[in-house]
């Protein structure tokens, strides 16, 4: 669908009662070039009118362009000059009615008392709403720069014909019905052209370089909160981009204005992939709030990762002192990344620690004593197109030594993970809402999905909990932490939860943000009444028994898997499984037997039986069924060899192994 745009930027006025305006021009000038550069709207496609402009022009301009040029297409309309409020009081009851109308040049005014009447020569914008009505438009977005211009949205909000298709429609008033828009002499624009463009600039744009509608509005009302108009704004639809700046001209320019980045000496391995960066999408900007080892943990689901692919994925961007983007948390999560060769990693550890920056473990620590529930939440959109999965991942850390286990229940439909987390998924079916969703989510992954398991004294834990959502499915990135409710109420309730929310234009409706707010408040409530009752005692669980599970690997895995025979060593055993993330150990159960037995045993770990744990359970089998057989099996190595496997679901698949072993 093509765009077309309606500038009109009117300056010199005939009436007594109408200045000149100094502005305008330059507003209608910049703004159409900026949608000639950046707004996907050829110059053929902008119909730009300034300086004198009569009546009988500015109709047959908006009518040949409603109804000729943007027909069943994306039309923008702007207009900045003079805008008029005609009062009229009833002689019967004395009430008082306002009427708002666009003042052309040639616009005739006369003055009762302190009130104006509108002659001929200016558009009232309740004609303008009802050929807007009568109009076949896709999407409209109409930017009005004149005194009184929130009339228009008032007329707008009365007429409910608009809103019955599916089109996309925006409306953006200078300032309320009663107000007067303004201007400085001192400044190039007038208040609230400039607050827009500067709210289009490339310094606003997202990591997609899109500013849409909505996003601009919020930034240039934000602009102008001090001052002595108030923008006013009415949408209905999907979010419309109204700019959209070269996703590889923001990256390049961010990469140019990091020395650290653009520069590879001392790290060669980087040098092939800066072009990458420079033109990938950096999905992950701005969301610092989120605990590095889930997103690493999300990340190593990915079998097709890589450091190519991670370098298009910003795990966190911290903010630098000039408002630009740093990559360095990047290569900070590189240096420990498990799917990262070790020899890479120490390249990037050395490089780092060389200028000074700090080598992340991938991990954060609790405070003293501390005990805390983290909740990273990315807002969807409000109707997605089809069902998506919700990626939930749950981490406890501890302060090393004691351990602290993430035991799946029995029956648990939630998959558990190394490094003591689990990941479960739950289906968002279409026009379910998240905030509706999260709270018996999480509180089924607390209640069903793992109990947690405390060995030794008490220490200092974190449980963090994070959702993550595909990035088609994510709006544009807002302030991290502060939410702005109806009014000019600012809640800081990320701080308190690492609440990350995406969606920004949501918020407009307050019904919405009560929602969510109850769901934060949920869970408040699951900190404090549900986390409390998963905790357990390992030595005080009876029916921990470690016989028990030889018993339910011997039915699942077809030949007996002998643990060592002190408790203490099997305890050893079992955390060490856990706490290294390795659900297989073998072993051979006496020393007393030839050495070429040991070189026997090596030759179980060949490349085909580290990626497949179930032949390597074949072969051993194997082996073990030879030793029975024989004639004196406890001389046979067969005999000694032990395995075990304490969960075989959290055997990771193993990709092709590239050496030729």
């Amino acid at each position: 669908m093509a765009r077309y745009a309606l500038v009109v930027g009117i300056e010199t006025y005939d009436s007594q009662y109408l200045d000149n305006l100094s502005k305008s021009v330059n507003d209608a000038t910049d703004f159409a070039q900026l949608l000639q550069d950046y707004g996907n709207c050829p110059k053929n496609h902008i119909t730009l009118r300034q300086g004198k402009v009569t009546g009988n022009e500015l109709i047959e301009l908006l009518k040949k362009f409603l109804n000729n040029q943007a027909k069943n297409q994306e039309a923008i309309i702007y207009f900045s000059g003079h805008g008029v409020l005609e009062e009229k009081q009833n002689p019967i009851t004395d009430e008082v009615s306002q009427k708002g109308y666009l003042a052309a040049s040639d616009c005739q005014l006369n003055k009762k008392g302190e009130r104006f009447l509108v002659g001929q020569n200016a558009i009232s914008l309740q004609d303008i709403t009802t050929l807007i009505n009568k109009t076949e438009l896709s999407n409209l977005i109409f930017i009005l720069d004149a005194c009184h211009s929130g009339s228009l949205i008032k007329e707008i909000d009365n007429t409910f014909n608009i809103f019955q298709n599916n089109g996309t429609y925006y409306f953006l008033a200078a300032c309320q019905a009663y107000e007067e828009s303004w201007a400085k002499k001192s400044k190039r624009h007038s208040e609230f052209t400039g607050a827009l463009l500067e709210a289009l600039s490339q310094d606003q744009a997202d990591q997609h370089g899109i500013v849409t509608v909505g996003r601009a509005f919020e930034q240039a009302a934000q602009i102008l909160e001090s001052g002595r108009q108030k923008p006013t704004f009415l949408g209905k639809g999907s979010r419309l981009p109204l700019v959209t700046y070269p996703v590889t001209s923001l990256l390049r320019e961010s990469i140019a204005k990091s020395a650290q980045i653009t520069t590879t000496d001392g790290l060669p391995i980087l040098k092939p992939y800066l072009e990458q960066i420079d033109k990938a999408v950096l999905r992950w900007a701005m969301m610092a709030g989120i605990f590095p080892a889930a997103l690493n943990q999300w990340l190593a689901l990915d079998e097709s990762l890589s450091i190519e692919s991670f370098l298009t994925v910003a795990q966190q961007f911290h903010q630098k002192p000039d408002g630009t983007l740093s990559i360095i948390s990047v290569l900070q999560v590189l240096s420990h990344h498990p799917k990262i060769a070790s020899e890479l990693q120490e390249q990037l550890k050395a490089w780092l620690q060389e200028r000074k920056y700090p080598v992340a473990d991938g991990s954060s620590r609790p405070g003293e004593g501390e005990f805390n529930a983290g909740l990273l939440v990315v807002v969807k959109q409000e109707h997605p197109s089809e069902p998506l999965n919700l990626t939930a991942y749950l981490q406890l850390e501890h302060k090393a030594p004691i351990p602290i286990i993430l035991k799946p229940n029995p029956q648990s439909p939630y998959q558990p993970h190394p490094h003591n987390s689990a990941i479960s998924t739950c289906q968002l079916a279409a026009g379910e809402t998240l905030e509706e969703k999260i709270s018996p989510y999480l509180q089924d992954l607390l209640q069903h999905g793992c109990d947690i398991y405390l060995r030794g004294s008490p220490c200092p834990y974190n449980l963090g909990i994070e959702i993550f959502l595909p990035f088609e499915y994510l709006a544009e990135s807002v302030d991290l932490w502060r939410i702005k409710k109806i009014g000019r109420f600012q809640r800081e309730l990320g701080r308190e939860y690492r609440v990350v929310v995406r969606s920004y234009e949501r918020f407009g409706n307050g019904d919405y943000g009560n929602r969510l707010l109850k769901a934060w408040n949920q869970m408040k409530t699951l900190e404090q009444n549900i986390l409390p009752t998963k905790i357990r005692r390992l030595e005080q669980e009876q029916n921990y028994n470690y016989l028990q599970l030889e018993a339910d690997l011997l039915n699942y895995l077809g030949l007996s898997c002998f643990l060592p025979e002190t408790k203490q060593e099997q305890e050893t055993l079992f955390f060490a499984l856990h706490e290294t993330g390795a659900p297989l150990a073998l072993w051979l159960r006496s020393q007393d037997i030839e050495n070429d037995a040991i070189i026997h045993f090596e030759q179980l770990l060949c490349a085909n039986c580290l990626k497949d744990h179930n032949q390597l359970i074949n072969e051993l089998f194997k082996k073990r069924q030879a030793a029975y057989y024989s004639s004196n099996p406890q001389k046979q190595w067969g005999y000694h060899a032990a395995m075990l496997l304490d969960n075989p679901e959290r055997t990771p698949s193993v990709k092709d192994l590239k050496f030729g072993k």
